[in-house]
């Protein structure tokens, strides 16, 4: 455990976010990543199709221009 707590509180959430998840990952499903989409209010998610649970380095151009985009 360890985040439940806080799972409840997504919604305090007042900052820019940006949601980064594989539609393939077997640790945490990509239903998880649309359930945080979802309870944090103005979120924006990247959905890096047919990545799992790791960062593939071909990913990284598109995940660097969504946090320029959400930073900017």
């Amino acid at each position: 455990g360890g985040g439940e707590r806080w799972l409840g509180r997504l919604n305090e959430i007042a900052v820019p976010t940006l949601i980064i998840h594989g539609t393939e990952d077997p640790v945490l499903p990509y239903v998880h990543g649309l359930a945080l989409k979802d309870a944090i209010r103005g979120s924006k998610m990247l959905t890096l199709e047919g990545t799992g649970h790791e960062l593939h380095h071909e990913d990284w151009p598109r995940i660097i221009q969504a946090i320029k985009g959400q930073t900017s």
